[in-house]
């Protein structure tokens, strides 16, 4: 069994006439009724009772039409997808997104301004570290991850700038440094420390370290945590000063965030991803967050 010969038996059933379905598929009628001809001998059935102004559905006939109509419907339907995905308009993305990422205001508009224009794209969304985010697009977990940090040097990897940020200290309101008007980062040795994963943040980690080293500050670390809440509830409790991000708005109101003169980090947001990566759905889910605007909120500003 043929599809040709599907679609050319439903013409016939439709039409009840092989003269009109010939018409309606631009073939000639022969050519059609040797088609229908071979597709009875095939099934071992008869589809068709001749009569004398046309042709009338066998009760086999009848079943196979049902069949048909959605045997030729599913095809259809296939086609389509293939072609929209073809076009970026249907598949599957595996985003990456890091916490300071994730509670940028922009960022839910992103993916629903994507989840808009191409409904097809079903995006799985994952709150990764920037190096996991770098391992995972090295590895194919992720097709591309709103990060910090893509190594300049990683020809491998492409991106889309997004957004600037910096570091300031998060310290106790009642802390002796917070009524200080003007701050150093030499007014802080000897205070204990609450510091990012080294792990899960090698790179700034790095960078931080020695741009306080530079400053003639060793921070002295008394504790560890990746996420920016936790640490500066722990800044709460007095367990030591931490840095975070500028943009960061802390809910706690016994924590205080101080500019220090002489300590710089920037960071850049870039949505990365992997050079090679031929999907037309990521090209269309880049194309759409370059069109949005976020790509334009202005730097941070010291």
């Amino acid at each position: 069994m043929e599809l040709r010969q599907l679609r050319y038996f439903q013409a016939v059933a439709e039409e009840a006439n092989f003269h009109r379905a010939a018409e309606r598929l631009h073939v000639a009628q022969p050519a059609l009724s040797r088609q229908i001809h071979s597709l009875e001998q095939s099934l071992g059935v008869t589809l068709f009772e001749r009569q004398p102004r046309g042709v009338r559905l066998s009760q086999a006939g009848q079943v196979l039409l049902d069949d048909a109509r959605r045997i030729l419907d599913d095809i259809a339907r296939a086609q389509e997808r293939v072609r929209r995905a073809d076009q970026g308009e249907f598949g599957v993305l595996r985003i990456g997104f890091n916490e300071i990422a994730a509670r940028q205001p922009y960022l839910p508009s992103l993916f629903q301004a994507v989840r808009s224009r191409f409904p097809g794209i079903d995006m799985k969304l994952t709150l990764l570290a920037s190096q996991p985010q770098l391992d995972a697009l090295r590895t194919g977990e992720i097709d591309a991850g709103f990060l910090f940090h893509r190594p300049q040097s990683d020809g491998d990897l492409t991106a889309l700038a997004i957004d600037e940020d910096d570091y300031a200290v998060a310290m106790p309101r009642a802390h002796r440094l917070a009524r200080k008007k003007r701050l150093r980062l030499i007014d802080m040795q000897d205070e204990p420390f609450i510091m990012m994963s080294q792990r899960a943040n090698r790179v700034l980690y790095e960078r931080l370290m020695a741009a306080c080293v530079a400053g003639g500050l060793v921070p002295r670390q008394v504790h560890e945590a990746n996420n920016e809440f936790a640490i500066v509830n722990l800044v709460a409790a007095g367990v030591g000063l931490a840095f975070i991000n500028r943009s960061f708005n802390h809910p706690v109101s016994d924590v205080v965030v101080r500019v220090i003169d002489d300590l710089s980090v920037p960071v850049r947001l870039e949505l990365v991803w992997r050079r090679d990566n031929r999907s037309m759905a990521l090209a269309r889910f880049v194309e759409t967050v370059a069109a949005s605007g976020a790509c334009a909120a202005a730097p941070y500003r010291r």
